[in-house]
């Protein structure tokens, strides 16, 4: 494991390069493998789930959005879910000053086993309810906190208790 080195958010910004989508794990600038279609598509679903919540409750972000997470790391999930209590009132203009409430992840095909499993362990540090959507494998793992995990597939609707009144048909990404 690097060891890790303090990095304002100008350094971490200036250390990306365009077009490209980067994260800040164990004292590192990570760059993540490009996307494509089926990515995408996914990600455009669990947007459409996300649109259901109340948004008196809850904060919806998109891919692209740093997360700080308890140890210095930023993590830039699919899509994130925050409580709007968390806020204060307001959003941050720079990261979001603390790890979502969950956080939705696709995996894409160039992706690392220790990386994924890095984020994975990150999260679960920081207490975040996760969503992994594996395309290529055609199943969602839902991992909480406080709750076994749980695994969906084809033409099932994937319930998440941490978000209540959210349900994403599977139908649209895999037809049963």
């Amino acid at each position: 494991m690097a060891t890790k080195t303090g990095l304002t958010w100008e350094q971490f910004l200036a250390a990306g390069k365009p077009e490209q989508r980067w994260e800040y794990i164990d004292g590192e600038v990570r760059f993540m493998s490009p996307t494509g279609g089926e990515h995408g598509m996914t990600i455009h679903q669990i947007s459409l789930a996300l649109g259901a919540l109340d948004t008196q409750e809850w904060v919806c972000f998109g891919a692209d959005v740093a997360f700080t997470m308890a140890g210095g790391d930023w993590l830039c999930p699919d899509a994130a879910v925050v409580r709007r209590t968390h806020f204060g009132g307001t959003v941050s203009r720079g990261p979001v000053p603390f790890p979502p409430d969950v956080a939705f992840e696709v995996r894409s095909p160039g992706d690392k086993a220790s990386d994924v499993e890095r984020k994975r362990y990150v999260y679960y540090l920081n207490k975040v309810a996760q969503v992994w959507v594996d395309p290529e494998a055609e199943t969602v793992e839902v991992v909480s906190p406080n709750r076994p995990v749980r695994y969906f597939g084809p033409g099932e609707t994937v319930v998440i208790e941490e978000l209540p009144g959210f349900k994403m048909n599977l139908f649209p990404l895999w037809p049963a």
